[in-house]
C-alpha cells in the first residue's frame, strides 16, 4: 500500500514536468534554452546566385523569372526585411513566459547559539545546526489553474537533551491547486498576449509580403523598361540605316543631275537628328539595366556595372491575355491582398482585447485547495512522553525513516480557503475597457476603408490594362498607315512628283509611330503587372512562397510548436 502511495505521488510530480520534456531530444533542447547559440539561426547568407555566376562572362540574356529570383536571392532590402517577421515569432514566444513550467531549488546550512531562557531547552546554551533543502514544481494552465508540490527536508542537530530526535530528519510535501472563477479565468484570457502575439507575428508577414510585392513590381517594369529600350533601340537603328540609305540614293541622284545639292543637306541633318535619338536611347538602355542590377545584386564593386543584360522574354499580346470583370478582380484582391489580411488580424487582436478587459472589470474571486505530507526520522533519544529519561541505548535513524514516514500517509493534512477581491471603486478598469471597445471600433472602420480602397486600386489597374488594350490596335494601325504613306511619298519622289522634305518628314512619322507602338505594347503589359498586384496575385502569378522567401523562420515555427505542445 506504502508503495502504492509514492508511486502516485511520483508520477504526479513527473505529469507536471511532461512539458519541459515535449521534444524527442529534451536534453538537447532544455540546454538550448540557457545557451542561445544552440538555436538561434545565422542570419541568411549570400546565396551562390545565378549573378555572381555569371559576373564573368560581362554578359547575361534574363528572362523576367530570372529578375525576379535573383532579386530575391540578393536584394539588400528583401535579405533586410524578411528579419522583421523573425523578431516577431520570437517575440510571440515570449508570451508563453507566465504558463511554462519552473523547478526551484533551495538549499541552506546555519549554526545558531543562544543563552537558554528556559529549562525546555535542555541546556545552558541551545546550539543548533540545522540544515534544509526544498524543491517544488510549478505549472500553470491556461484555464486559470496552478499547481505546485513542493518537498521540504530539515535536518536538525541540537546539544538540547530534551530532543526526541537527535539528529532530527523533518520531511514534508505539499500539493497546492489553484483557481481562478471570476477574473483571470480561461483560456483566451490567460493566453491573450500569446495569441496577439501569433496575430502580430502574421502581421509581420503579411507587411513583408507587401514590401516584397513591390519589389518584384519594381522589377517587372524594370525589366519591361528594358525591353522597350532595346526594342526601340532596333526602331533607331533601323531608322538610321534608312536615312543612311536614303543619303546614298540622293548622292547618286546629285552626281546624275537630277537632285540638287543642297537637298543633301536635309537629308544629312536627317541623319544627325536620328544620331542624336540613338545616343539618347541607347543611355535608356544603360539606365534600364542599372535599375535591374540595383534590384538584383548586394555587390557593390563597380564591375558589376559592366554587365550587360539581354532581356529574352517579349511584351504581352491581348489576345494571349484574359482581363477578369470587375467583380471577379474585387473578390480576388479582397481575398489575396495583405493589407486586408492586416487588418484582419489587427480587428482578431482588438477583439482579444476587449475580452479581456471586460474579464478585468470583475471581482478577483479565487480558490485554493492543498493537501500535505508529514514525515519525521533520524536517532531517537528519548521516548515521546514528558519527563521520560533519555535510552540507554538510542535508537539509529535518517533520512530513510523520516521518507518512510512522510510516504506512509499516516500524517497528513489539508486545507481549502476561498479570497475575495471587490474593488470598491471600478473606473480604472471600466476606462479600459471602453478604451478597447474604442479601438475595436476603429479596427472595424479601418477594414472597410481598406476594402474601398483595394476595389478602387483593381479598378483603376484595370481600367488603365483595358484602355492599353484598346490604343494597342491603333497604335498598330497608325504604324501600318505611316508605312504606307511613306512608300507612298517614296515612290512619288522617285517619280519626281514630290519633294525630299515630305519624305524625310514621313520617315520621321514612321519612326514615332514605331515607337508608339512599341511602347503601347510595354505599358499594356505594365498595367497587367499593377493589376496583378491590386489583386495580390503577384507572388502567386510569379511562383515565389512566401515561406521560402523567409527563410528558417518557417522551420523554426515548426520546432517552436514543438516545444510548446
Amino acid at each position: 500500500m506504502k508503495l502504492t502511495r509514492i508511486l502516485i505521488s511520483l508520477l504526479l510530480v513527473t505529469a507536471m514536468s511532461i512539458p519541459a520534456m515535449a521534444s524527442s531530444d529534451w536534453v538537447a533542447d532544455f540546454l538550448s534554452r540557457y545557451d542561445p547559440s544552440r538555436s538561434t539561426p545565422a542570419p541568411a547568407g549570400a546565396a551562390n546566385s545565378q549573378l555572381s555566376e555569371l559576373l564573368r562572362t560581362g554578359e547575361m540574356p534574363v528572362t523576367m523569372n530570372d529578375i525576379v529570383n535573383m532579386m530575391i536571392d540578393n536584394n539588400l532590402d528583401i535579405r533586410a526585411n524578411r528579419l522583421a517577421p523573425r523578431s516577431a515569432y520570437y517575440q510571440a514566444l515570449v508570451f508563453y513566459r507566465a504558463l511554462l513550467p519552473s523547478f526551484r531549488l533551495t538549499t541552506n546550512i546555519a549554526r545558531d547559539n543562544a543563552l537558554s531562557s528556559t529549562q525546555l531547552n535542555g541546556a545552558n546554551s541551545q546550539i543548533r545546526d540545522t540544515a534544509l533543502f526544498d524543491a517544488s514544481v510549478s505549472q500553470a494552465l491556461p484555464t486559470g489553474t496552478s499547481f505546485t508540490v513542493d518537498l521540504s527536508m530539515n535536518r536538525l542537530l541540537t546539544n538540547s537533551n530534551n530532543s526526541i530526535f537527535n539528529p532530527a530528519y523533518t520531511s514534508r510535501v505539499i500539493y497546492t491547486v489553484g483557481q481562478h472563477l471570476l477574473q483571470n479565468k480561461g483560456r483566451i484570457i490567460n493566453l491573450r498576449q500569446v495569441l496577439e502575439g501569433q496575430n502580430t507575428e502574421k502581421i509581420s508577414e503579411a507587411a513583408f509580403e507587401l514590401q516584397l510585392t513591390n519589389l518584384i513590381v519594381q522589377a517587372q517594369k524594370s525589366y519591361w523598361d528594358l525591353v522597350f529600350a532595346g526594342q526601340d533601340l532596333s526602331v533607331k537603328q533601323s531608322s538610321l540605316d534608312l536615312a543612311k540609305k536614303t543619303l546614298d540614293d540622293n548622292s547618286q541622284k546629285v552626281e546624275i543631275g537630277t537632285l540638287a545639292p543642297v537637298d543633301l543637306i536635309q537629308t544629312q541633318a536627317q541623319i544627325a537628328s536620328v544620331n542624336d535619338l540613338l545616343v539618347q536611347t541607347q543611355f535608356n538602355v544603360t539606365s534600364a539595366e542599372d535599375q535591374i542590377k540595383k534590384l538584383v545584386s548586394a555587390d557593390k564593386a563597380p564591375s558589376m556595372f559592366l554587365i550587360k543584360f539581354h532581356a529574352q522574354d517579349l511584351p504581352l499580346q491581348p489576345e494571349a491575355v484574359q482581363v477578369p470583370t470587375l467583380e471577379e478582380a474585387v473578390r480576388v484582391a479582397l481575398e489575396n491582398r495583405p493589407e486586408m489580411r492586416q487588418a484582419l488580424l489587427d480587428l482578431k487582436n482588438k477583439d482579444l482585447e476587449v475580452t479581456y478587459t471586460e474579464n478585468q472589470t470583475k471581482p478577483i474571486v479565487d480558490v485554493t485547495g492543498s493537501f500535505d505530507q508529514n514525515g519525521l526520522g533520524g536517532t531517537q533519544r528519548r521516548l515521546f512522553l514528558l519527563g521520560s529519561p533519555p535510552l540507554t541505548q538510542p535508537l539509529p535513524g535518517g533520512v530513510i525513516d523520516s521518507f518512510g514516514s512522510l510516504f506512509g500517509y499516516g500524517y497528513t493534512g489539508f486545507s481549502a480557503g476561498i479570497s475575495v477581491i471587490i474593488p470598491l471603486n471600478n473606473r480604472a478598469a471600466k476606462a479600459d475597457y471602453e478604451r478597447a471597445l474604442n479601438d475595436q471600433h476603429i479596427s472595424q472602420s479601418k477594414i472597410d476603408t481598406t476594402a474601398q480602397s483595394i476595389a478602387l486600386d483593381v479598378r483603376t489597374s484595370l481600367m488603365q490594362s483595358q484602355m492599353y488594350k484598346a490604343r494597342i490596335e491603333t497604335a498598330k494601325t497608325a504604324r501600318e498607315l505611316a508605312q504606307k504613306t511613306l512608300e507612298a511619298e517614296q515612290a512619288k519622289f522617285d517619280l519626281g512628283t514630290s519633294i525630299l522634305q515630305f519624305v524625310l518628314n514621313d520617315q520621321n512619322l514612321l519612326l514615332q509611330a514605331r515607337t508608339n507602338e512599341i511602347q503601347t505594347l510595354i505599358n499594356f503589359t505594365k498595367s497587367l503587372v499593377d493589376l496583378d498586384r491590386s489583386m495580390g496575385m503577384t507572388l502567386k502569378k510569379n511562383n515565389v512562397e512566401l515561406d521560402r522567401t523567409l527563410g528558417n523562420v518557417a522551420v523554426n515555427r515548426t520546432s517552436g510548436a514543438a516545444a510548446r505542445d
